[in-house]
């Protein structure tokens, strides 16, 4: 448990804690895009947990109603980026992104006569790229591999999530303190799993459980 306020930064944090309950060296970490963030990826990938998180469809260019920087094809071979009207745009500026080395691509000339400049910029289209963004690109390419993962996280833990704020009512934490939070959320736990219990084997066949 954490008082952090947004999920930003703690895949890892907890993916690892997960490894250390559970008495194994690798494991599956699936988020939503809340936990998207490249050096927790990074950071997800040294300590072997395999990370599958959606990325967010963000930027300025999508907010400008621009295209996104998914219809623009990267060809590591060559470290270019192929526009969607084909033109090759290369490395041209290199600047920093938090502790990030960020590259941006570019092809002034081609921009000059693309059709397409109207849905892509006012004047010239820049693509950024991170240095170590091939982390991100080994990711896509296991989320393209599996895309019913997210499928399953989402039957898996929206269901208790949901139960747990609406039904149960826990909207909001009664105690203060970190301490404190995670001894009324223990509690909150429990009385999830005893309902979710009931409800796959009933009474019986949880009493019997217990005293097995």
């Amino acid at each position: 448990m954490s008082n952090q306020v947004l999920d930003l930064g703690l895949l890892a944090h907890t993916a690892t804690a997960a490894m250390e309950a559970l008495g194994v060296e690798r494991i599956e970490a699936v988020a939503d895009r809340g936990y998207f963030k490249i050096e927790d990826i990074e950071a997800c990938e040294a300590a072997g947990v395999t990370a599958y998180v959606p990325k967010p469809i963000r930027g300025s260019a999508v907010r400008e109603g621009f295209f996104g920087k998914e219809v623009f094809r990267y060809e590591p071979d060559q470290d270019v980026f192929i526009c969607p009207t084909g033109a090759a745009l290369s490395p041209r500026y290199r600047g920093k992104s938090r502790d990030n080395v960020k590259i941006d691509y570019a092809n002034r000339d081609a921009c000059k006569a693309c059709a397409l400049r109207s849905r892509c910029t006012r004047s010239f289209r820049r693509v950024s790229r991170l240095e170590n963004e091939a982390i991100l690109d080994r990711m896509a390419a296991r989320l393209a591999a599996r895309p019913d993962v997210l499928d399953h996280r989402r039957n898996s833990v929206e269901h208790p999530f949901g139960t747990i704020k609406q039904w149960m009512g826990q909207g909001a934490f009664l105690m203060r303190r970190l301490e404190n939070v995670r001894g009324e959320f223990s509690l909150t736990a429990l009385a999830y799993n005893i309902r979710r219990a009931i409800t796959l084997v009933g009474v019986p066949g949880l009493i019997a459980a217990a005293r097995a």
